[in-house]
């Protein structure tokens, strides 16, 4: 982890930074008095933003601040020259090293363009300058082509290509003589940034605004560093993420921390599930289904709102990487809603906010579990198979978890055995199993990998990085967490028709709920028009309609949907597997392994290297149907 210190300006300095980074050390150091730089590694590129006598705007130095090399210059009036020599020794060193060297240069704007004049929402506005020796250079091209795809609030970015002798703001002098960048092999490029993030009347900063444009911005510049250190230098990196930060700094790791210890306070499926359920079905029996359950739930241990204030007060703004900063504001809105979900609990707005959560109801969804139910046949309940007790259960379950650890005490998970559930779960990486539960013999063994081989083992994953938000889940994260247990059910060759329509029904239930039926009524819709036993049609019209009415029960066949998608388009299973995490995180994921800012998974699912699963995930790749998935 690397924090900045605070530096004298001087040519003791820059000796050191050279030095540094002979040796390939991280540097990151607050100048005074407005300054920063860093520069995470040998990098054959450097981002510069040289301020004006006002220092710097912080919204703009925004911009540059994700990438792995840059430096916010500080105030002209105290440097006296020093960011032109600070920028020669970093050039010179860094140059011997590939050969060539990229600086490109960024300011904001100060004039509006006729653009933002005449509109009253933001359109990304750029001005590119190069010299003539630079026209048609890798690094050129590729702004130019990625900065066009700029889009904030829907308004496509202007480009302006300018062709310059001097490549500078104006009043300021070039960071590189022209000589000494003929002698450096370095190519110097300017860009030039209509600062759309400020309001033209107030002046005030629109925040949103310029996080948009930031994040675009600095995948432009990586993609142009990208290309030009793989035409003009010796660096063969495979990808241009892979030129992205790999220090994890101080400011990330107290918001992971933060984010961590608000979402491990509290469980949300304890919260809101009942704990008399098993009773609540007996009576519901003895009066012949008549009378709607009375449930019953657990105190709830924390407090919501004392937790949504430490939540609110964790400074997400001060995490310059930009990726980690969406990722970290994905998550503090919905443990919001989490918390809000809590104490909403068995009253009027805990729907509207479970919708607002797990997402509304998709009427392609609903055709495909209607589709389910049509074309799955539903077993005969009359119909006995051998019944595997808890205690069973429990030690085929410690037997996978030993396996899984191998011999390491990476993974400290524990089987738990409580009186007060009646359904599988996993909390805090230790699976939860009811003391009075039972299995039909089948579906041991992909309820284990189910519990085990996926909500654990990726909690586990999750564990041994350094951001522990991996463990506890990503925003989003129960829909794919979900659909894949499911998928893994298949891939072990126990998703049966009956289980694929359990799911189908609780789609059913949840839209039933929505359109405001009853207990009583959703009970009927599942027993009595699409033929699930009492207790089944009893369990999901339970789970659904349970604190209220909560819709997560869709997610395990919109993720398992999610899930089969990703496959078909070429997608890694391994990439779902690191944590817990949501489909469209996986493009992030791969990010952060690229960037080596993730650590190599310790846990692999033990079915992942059975043949007979590589050819269910191949088949799936070729024809992905829900109903073709069904074994039995």
């Amino acid at each position: 982890m690397a924090k900045a210190t605070t530096v004298r300006l001087d040519d003791a300095l820059i000796g050191s930074v050279g030095e540094q980074l002979r040796h390939n050390r991280a540097i990151r150091r607050t100048l005074p008095p407005d300054g920063r730089l860093n520069i995470d590694r040998q990098l054959p590129f450097i981002f510069v933003y040289r301020p004006g006598p006002d220092g710097p705007d912080q919204a703009f130095a925004r911009v540059m601040t994700g990438g792995a090399s840059y430096l916010v210059a500080p105030s002209p009036k105290r440097t006296k020259g020093w960011t032109n020599r600070l920028i020669l020794e970093v050039a010179e060193t860094l140059s011997g090293l590939f050969g060539a060297f990229l600086l490109i240069e960024l300011w904001p704007s100060s004039a509006v363009s006729a653009a933002n004049g005449a509109s009253t929402l933001p359109r990304p506005a750029f001005k590119l300058r190069y010299g003539r020796a630079a026209q048609g250079s890798p690094a050129v091209e590729r702004l130019a082509s990625s900065l066009e795809r700029v889009v904030v609030m829907k308004q496509k970015a202007t480009l302006e290509h300018v062709i310059v002798s001097k490549l500078a703001p104006q009043s300021m002098p070039p960071l590189l003589s022209p000589a000494n960048q003929r002698r450096l092999e370095a190519t110097i490029v300017s860009l030039e940034i209509e600062p759309v993030y400020n309001d033209p009347t107030s002046g005030d900063v629109l925040p949103l605004v310029g996080q948009a444009l930031a994040r675009q911005v600095s995948r432009a510049l990586q993609q142009a560093a990208f290309d030009f250190a793989q035409a003009e230098t010796n660096d063969r990196s495979i990808h241009y993420h892979a030129l992205g930060r790999r220090t994890f700094v101080a400011a990330a790791k107290k918001v992971d921390a933060g984010l961590t210890e608000v979402a491990n306070s509290f469980d949300l499926l304890l919260s809101v599930t009942p704990v008399n359920t098993e009773a609540a079905y007996r009576r519901f029996r003895r009066r012949n289904f008549e009378s709607p359950p009375r449930f019953l739930y657990r105190p709830t241990t924390v407090d919501p709102d004392l937790l949504k204030r430490q939540l609110w007060n964790i400074p997400i703004e001060r995490v310059e990487d930009l990726v980690l900063d969406q990722v970290f504001r994905e998550k503090r809105r919905e443990l919001d809603l989490k918390l809000t979900l809590i104490s909403e609990r068995e009253r009027q707005q805990f729907l509207p906010t479970s919708m607002a959560l797990y997402g509304r109801m998709d009427a392609n969804l609903r055709a495909t579990a209607a589709s389910i139910l049509e074309e799955l046949p539903a077993l005969n309940d009359t119909l006995r198979t051998r019944k595997v007790g808890a205690r069973d259960f429990i030690t085929r379950a410690e037997a996978e978890l030993d396996r899984l650890r191998d011999g390491t005490a990476l993974m400290g998970a524990k089987v738990v055995v409580r009186n007060d559930v009646s359904s599988l779960m996993v909390s805090s990486g230790n699976l939860i199993v009811g003391a009075d539960m039972s299995f039909p013999a089948n579906r041991v063994e992909p309820l284990i990998q189910h519990e085990v081989g996926t909500h654990v083992l990726t909690y586990w994953n999750g564990r041994a990085q350094p951001f522990q938000l991996l463990a506890t889940g990503l925003a989003g994260h129960d829909e794919l967490q979900e659909g894949l247990a499911v998928f893994v059910e298949y891939l072990v060759g126990g998703l049966t028709s009956s289980r694929l329509r359990t799911l189908a029904a609780r789609v059913l239930a949840v839209c039933s709920l929505l359109e405001g039926a009853t207990f009583i009524d959703t009970f009927r819709v599942l027993h009595d028009d699409y033929g699930l036993s009492a207790r089944n049609a009893f369990m999901v019209s339970m789970r659904v309609h349970r604190g209220g009415g909560l819709t997560k029960d869709a997610v395990y066949l919109r993720g398992l949907e999610k899930v089969v998608e990703y496959l078909a388009k070429g997608g890694r299973l391994d990439t779902l597997f690191v944590g817990k995490i949501a489909t469209q995180h996986a493009s992030v994921i791969e990010e952060l392994q690229r960037r080596q800012v993730l650590e190599p998974p310790p846990f692999r699912p033990s079915y992942l290297d059975q043949p007979d699963a590589h050819y269910r995930i191949e088949r799936i790749r070729d024809n992905p149907r829900l109903t073709d998935l069904a074994d039995a």
